[in-house]
């Protein structure tokens, strides 16, 4: 079939065919005539200095070019025909269909492809749109032959018994810096840091790097350890290509580190040149038909907006301290899970803790919100001229930042100057020397796990494809109804594309088991603002099957904490509940990291003692069936528990969904009414061990049952008014005086809840209500729905009894007056 061919959205529709100039088999040249159409349109015609003008319908003809050379082969339209709207008119053969493009020229027969066609709505750049290449990014195909390319590959790879393994750089499988430090260890065997520095890798970018200081600086590269052997196993599994944020200048000079001999990675290395956008990957600019059969791993997951479901992300390598990775200007502020020390504030050592941690990130840190410059990265695409030369500014501020204040030198110094505090405090007969301390440590183990992963997933893939391959082989062969003869069995060449399953969901589904069952809630790790299931340590969370919530209750089962912020809210109310583990952010960082759920125990963090409520723990204050309880303190110092009557299964902190909760929700369905009649036994028989008082404590029989029920329900009790003699058909009036006079004069000393504590000392406006804390992050408490709604109740009682008082006042002036 040739090439079809439209009649355009410029003409004047409706139009009617005429006239058809050429026929099958007749060569056709661009802008050439092959057919002719009449119109209609409005004239103004008369005098226009009489003021005689009318419109009047006429006919034009007019004739249709042909936009492409080639020779004809049929017509989708006759003579007569009237054509409404923009439709097929013929076909034409092209003797090239130009689906491949270098630089504006066709890559078969040389013709431009930017010359301006007046006869086609279409330029001929837009035949080959599709970049598939990693180095060449003038060279463009169609998607015709981009399909038949990637189709190719997958055959390819089938037989071979491969997947695509995408590959970041910076601290993913090497970490880069400039400090020259690092040099000066290199060369100096004493120096502590020797060991782990003598096998980094230098190289100079001169004219192709940086500019101001840095211009011709030395950039040392540190290959993760056992980079080497890693790619030449996953190679044999998967083919490897380079992805990177790096300049090409830079992603060359580490592939010739990494792969000296092009037998890993050969010529497939891609940077942010060729990239297209210099603040996002996307796997389409590699493999635009179908992802289904590669993999990614990466450091950073935000830069994959389009591709996480293919992604594994890998803990960053953080080799030389405080650096980071030196191209990550043009990115996004990192906003993922961060290391914590390793020695976290409960003595315990977490395992497999990284011990690369920064200085900033040993101290409390609460993440920042992102800066303008940020939200512009995140907006943008990456060809913005003004924002991308002011990335480069801070790329190479950075840089100059390594070069003049050489951090890991200044980290060395303070490790130096405790040695000399230690030698000086050490007692003079201790004779064991003490060594210097190191900055640097080749101890990461991430590459082991990561290849553990790669297998696993290459496994799995090729079972289901081989699984369907054998139920399509062992089903018979079908033929339409129609047919009285079986279909015969097609030829198997090992390779079936319609069998191939999706890559992403296989890692879906191997992820989603790590944490099942698992209910998390994240502390001091998420910044104010933002929606914790939408951040990014929730969603990798969430990839790993855990469900996230955002208060604590007795669904969770772990806290995880920043190790730095220990003392927050959500700490306390947690460590009142015996279930839930609280651990630090290296328990969840190392569960995505080895695809398991790690043992708690290394990760545990302990609770300070006057973070917990004064009333113990959980086990201490709830029944043996798990029910919350309140605990009443006497007068003699007792304490009584009740039980929860209700059995609708609140929470002791927030309910199971993740709305807002109330501290009123907490009491929902509670039987004051026992409580009352308890207390009234409890208050009467201390009433008779007090002889000494001679007050007795009663509730007050004188008001209607209306008013008793609300006072009871409100948690109030009134004394009985022994010296005041008044009938039981006295005023309203003084009925809502007595109310208003004995609101809140309750004797309880305290009452305590498992998510509260006692007052100690009832006064005039405390409530007798427990009021359990408020769920989140700070030391604070804050007024909710129910308690506004209570003071709002107790204002209108107020208002109504000011009322009744004037009403009964006006009375007693009118009788005076009369």
């Amino acid at each position: 079939m040739g090439k079809l061919l439209s009649l355009g959205a410029r003409l004047r529709y409706p139009i009617t065919i005429t006239k058809l100039l050429k026929s099958k088999g007749d060569t056709i040249k661009k802008q050439e005539p092959v057919l002719e159409y009449s119109f209609k349109f409005m004239k103004e015609v008369g005098d226009q200095f009489s003021d005689n003008l009318h419109q009047e319908e006429q006919t034009a003809i007019s004739e249709w070019a042909s936009p492409v050379d080639g020779n004809f082969e049929r017509w989708r339209l006759r003579e007569g025909d009237v054509i409404v709207r923009d439709m097929p008119c013929m076909e034409v053969e092209e003797p090239c269909d130009h689906a491949i493009q270098f630089h504006g020229l066709c890559a078969v027969c040389g013709q431009d492809m930017t010359e301006v066609n007046w006869a086609s709505d279409q330029i001929d750049t837009d035949r080959a749109t599709v970049n598939m290449t990693h180095d060449q990014t003038g060279l463009m195909v169609s998607n015709d032959m981009a399909a038949r390319a990637e189709h190719d590959a997958q055959r390819r790879l089938l037989r071979q018994r491969k997947l695509s393994l995408v590959v970041d750089l910076d601290q993913t499988i090497i970490h880069a810096c400039i400090e020259p430090t690092v040099g000066e260890w290199m060369n100096d065997p004493e120096n502590p840091n020797y060991d782990a520095v003598k096998d980094v890798e230098k190289f100079q970018l001169n004219d192709e790097g940086p500019r101001g200081v840095t211009q011709g600086c030395w950039y040392y590269i540190k290959m993760r350890p056992g980079l080497r052997e890693f790619l030449e196993k996953v190679a044999e599994l998967y083919e490897l290509h380079v992805y990177t944020m790096g300049t090409r200048a830079y992603a060359l000079n580490i592939a010739k580190i990494v792969d000296p001999q092009q037998k890993l990675f050969g010529n497939r290395v891609i940077s942010r040149d060729e990239n297209g956008s210099i603040t996002s990957k996307s796997l389409q600019r590699l493999f635009p038909v179908s992802t289904n059969m590669v993999v990614i791993i990466d450091d950073r997951a935000d830069v994959w907006p389009r591709n996480r479901p293919n992604l594994i992300k890998v803990v960053p390598y953080d080799f030389f301290k405080g650096i980071g990775d030196i191209n990550s200007s043009f990115l996004p502020k990192r906003r993922d899970i961060l290391p914590a020390p390793a020695d976290v504030p409960n003595g315990k050592t977490a395992a497999n803790a990284s011990p690369n941690v920064t200085p900033e990130q040993a101290q409390p840190h609460t993440p920042a919100k992102p800066s303008a410059l940020d939200e512009l990265v995140s907006m943008s695409s990456g060809n913005d001229k003004k924002l991308q030369a002011e990335q480069t500014e801070e790329q190479e501020r950075s840089l100059e930042h390594q070069i003049t204040d050489r951090p890991l030198a200044h980290m060395q110094e303070v490790l130096d100057k405790e040695k000399e505090e230690k030698e000086k405090a050490a007692p003079e007969e201790d004779n064991e020397p003490i060594h210097r301390g190191q900055v640097l440590r080749d101890d990461d183990e991430e590459l082991q796990f990561l290849q553990s992963h790669l297998t696993r997933l290459h496994g799995d893939f090729f079972e289901i494809y081989d699984a369907r391959r054998a139920s399509r082989r062992e089903s018979p062969p079908r033929q339409a109804p129609s047919h009285d003869k079986p279909r015969k069995a097609s030829y198997d060449d090992g390779v079936d594309l319609s069998m191939v399953p999706d890559v992403g969901e296989v890692l879906d589904d191997l992820k989603a088991k790590v944490l099942q069952d698992t209910v998390i809630v994240l502390s001091g790790l998420v910044p104010l603002g933002i929606d914790v299931t939408q951040s990014e340590i929730g969603l990798q969370a969430m990839s790993y099957g855990a469900e996230i919530q955002t208060k604590v209750s007795r669904r969770v089962t772990h806290l995880v904490v920043a190790a730095a912020r220990t003392g927050t809210q959500k700490v306390k109310q947690a460590s009142r509940i015996s279930s839930i583990k609280i651990v630090n952010q290296n328990w969840l960082s190392d569960c995505l990291s080895q695809w398991k759920h790690v043992d708690e125990a290394p990760y545990l963090v302990d609770v300070e003692p006057h973070q917990r409520r004064h009333n113990g723990t959980a086990e201490d204050t709830a029944s043996e069936d798990g029910r919350p309880t309140l605990r009443l303190l006497g007068l003699d110092g007792e304490e009584q528990i009740l039980e929860d009557d209700s059995d609708d299964g609140e929470e002791d902190f927030a309910p199971d969904d993740n709305g807002p909760m109330s501290p009123i929700e907490t009491l929902e369905g509670f039987n004051w009414g026992s409580v009352d009649d308890e207390l009234n036994e409890f208050m009467a028989g201390d009433s008779d061990s007090e002889g000494t008082d001679g007050e007795s404590r009663a509730d007050d029989e004188d008001g209607d049952s209306s008013d008793a029920e609300s006072t009871s329900h409100s948690g109030t009790k009134r004394k009985a008014e022994d010296t005041e003699d008044e009938s039981e058909d006295g005023s309203a009036l003084a009925k809502r005086q007595r109310v208003a006079k004995d609101r809140g004069a309750s004797k309880l000393s305290a009452v305590r809840t498992s998510g509260g504590s006692g007052t100690g000392e009832e006064t005039a406006e405390s409530s007798s209500l427990p009021t359990p804390q408020v769920t989140g992050d700070e030391d604070n408490l804050a007024y909710t729905n129910g308690a506004s709604q209570a003071a709002s109740q107790a204002d209108t009682d107020d208002l109504d009894l000011e009322a009744a008082m004037e009403a009964e006042m006006e009375k007693e002036l009118a009788a005076a007056a009369g």
